[in-house]
């Protein structure tokens, strides 16, 4: 049977990603759709709105048929890092036909032909990469600047918004790691799909977290999804801990942090007792070649202790539909890595879990849950009753 598979954080999951998964779901004829979401923490290296096992519990009651976790060390780290877990973890499953992932303008085919470019990565691409990234440019500005010398403007163009950035880099690791999963791409509705005001009951995952009235949210999301926000705990002393950390840590462990680079760590130091809060703080360290998407990231993963990990796949599950269970028996019949339902009852655990059990537990702490009773040992997957 075909089985869609989707990378996603649903921070919260509303009614774009609900279009989005039905889109999918319709377009590879699919009896089944498996999501791969971030954990407790997201790409852009904040605390998600909700926790991980009540994200994934709301996927599975709007329509995902399966959840399972994207590692902390992928989900919290570049584009193409995150994408390279995601597609790893999918294709190592063994029965996923598809994926399905937004873009906001642009054809398949267009993208695919990108995407070959930015994997083969040819002498002269890599040349004008090195130029642009030595007069300071970003790592993605550099990308899009070399694009635009070797291919010009038109495709260029395609490697600046968020979701085909990430299009781009599914559909590379695709071409690298010879899977014969089948890409499905779906145009976002509207201004970009997600806009910042709710339109035709579509509104971006940001302006539901923090610009969207109750009333305006009800409009953009499923009823149960505006359900969990009423019972939501708001983080707390998310910055303190940070603050205390950097405060504790000297430069050179500072430096061991995974995507610390060029003194930024020196920065972390001088800026630690000027600043009064975190936005304070990623805004004084940021720099031209370090946009603050990448210092929150970076800040995240020094909570975590990341400094490095090897690739490791593993599928944890988080929450399964009646036709999820059956895709996890296939898993485990036809899958290349293992299946982890009940992490106590593993005789060894993958080293690069520890992290999703971490960023778990100081989660707990950041919205003031009970530390033993929420932890990863204890919390059981969301299994729906037929």
């Amino acid at each position: 049977m075909n089985i869609v598979g989707i990378i996603a954080e649903y921070n919260p999951f509303h009614n774009g990603h609900l279009y989005h998964l039905k889109q999918c779901k319709k377009l590879a004829e699919a009896e089944a759709c498996v999501v791969v979401m971030s954990g407790n923490f997201t790409q852009r290296g904040e605390p998600a709105v909700f926790d991980k096992w009540t994200r994934s519990r709301l996927a599975v009651q709007c329509g995902a048929d399966l959840v399972l976790e994207l590692p902390f060390a992928y989900a919290v780290n570049s584009a193409e890092a995150f994408a390279r877990g995601g597609v790893g973890l999918l294709d190592r499953l063994g029965c996923v036909t598809h994926i399905g992932f937004g873009a906001e303008h642009g054809s398949l085919p267009e993208m695919e032909r990108l995407a070959g470019f930015l994997a083969e990565e040819t002498a002269e691409f890599r040349e004008c990469f090195k130029e642009f990234l030595a007069e300071g440019y970003s790592y993605a500005r550099a990308r899009e600047r070399s694009v635009e010398a070797c291919l010009g403007p038109d495709f260029a163009n395609l490697s600046k918004t968020p979701n085909n950035i990430l299009a781009l880099e599914y559909l590379k690791q695709l071409k690298n790691q010879k899977s014969n999963i089948k890409p499905i791409m779906v145009n976002r509705k509207g201004t970009g799909y997600f806009d910042a005001r709710p339109a035709g009951n579509i509104a971006s995952a940001s302006a539901i977290r923090h610009t969207l009235t109750a009333e305006e949210r009800k409009n953009c999301v499923p009823p149960q999804v505006e359900e969990a926000f009423a019972c939501r705990r708001e983080v707390k002393g998310y910055f303190e801990l940070i603050r205390s950390l950097v405060l504790r840590s000297s430069s050179e462990e500072l430096s061991q942090i995974l995507s610390v680079g060029e003194g930024l760590e020196n920065r972390m130091k001088s800026q630690v007792r000027i600043c009064r809060s975190l936005e304070e703080f990623v805004e004084g360290i940021a720099t031209k070649r370090y946009p603050k998407t990448r210092i929150r990231r970076i800040l995240c993963q020094m909570l975590m202790g990341l400094s490095s990990f090897e690739d490791c796949f593993y599928a944890r599950v988080l929450a399964a539909g009646e036709k999820g269970k059956q895709v996890i028996r296939q898993i485990k019949k036809q899958g290349q890595i293992p299946v982890f339902t009940n992490i106590n009852k593993e005789a060894s655990l993958p080293e690069i879990l520890k992290y999703d059990i971490l960023a778990g537990d100081i989660y707990n702490i950041l919205t003031g849950m009970e530390l033993y009773r929420h932890c990863d040992y204890v919390t059981r997957p969301y299994m729906e009753k037929a």
